[in-house]
């Protein structure tokens, strides 16, 4: 499968984005059970664990849409590029179910 440099690039660069988010999201998740575990044992109130917790949440989800990630489009749209253009087999057999 031959690609372009900027599609390499691309790719590469969405492969450097989903190591980084292996690594980030395992810290967060500590920090927010370390902040669950001070609140538990009185450490931290329960609002203070609030103000924490909802950002953390809202970080881990928004974190692989950060950065200088590709978009999820211009993955598909390279994938679209590289399809075989070649019928299906459904594809066949409407057409001879159609003929008839």
């Amino acid at each position: 499968m031959d690609m372009t440099r900027q599609e390499v690039a691309v790719i590469k660069a969405a492969i450097k984005s989903k190591n980084k988010s292996k690594l980030i999201q395992p810290v967060l998740f500590a920090i927010l059970i370390g902040a669950l575990l001070a609140m538990l044992f009185g450490s931290l109130s329960g609002d203070e664990f609030a103000y924490l917790a909802i950002p953390l949440v809202f970080f881990t989800i928004m974190l692989p849409q950060l950065g200088s990630s590709p978009k999820y489009s211009e993955l598909v749209e390279i994938l679209e590029k590289r399809l075989p253009q070649n019928a299906t087999m459904d594809d066949a057999l409407s057409h001879e179910l159609n003929k008839r």
